[in-house]
């Protein structure tokens, strides 16, 4: 596997808090909700799982704030 393909840990921060009925679209995620009024799901992803998480985001007509990338561990 070429290191671009190696999963990383991601954090994408969305506008707005996921009603429970939409949690399940991203089992296998950490989602936080914060008081600020965004949620942020986290974890370790590949880069199809994260253009899946995208695609999610996307299908549900959410606002992307931020996505960072965690640096590998040596």
């Amino acid at each position: 596997m070429t290191p671009e393909h190696q999963p990383h840990n991601y954090h994408i921060c969305i506008a707005g808090h996921l009603d429970d009925r939409w949690l399940r679209w991203f089992e296998g995620f950490q989602v936080t909700c914060s008081p600020l009024g965004h949620t942020e799901i986290s974890g370790r992803m590949d880069q199809a799982a994260l253009h899946g998480i995208f695609n999610r985001i996307r299908d549900l007509s959410l606002e992307i704030l931020s996505v960072q990338r965690e640096p590998n561990e040596a």
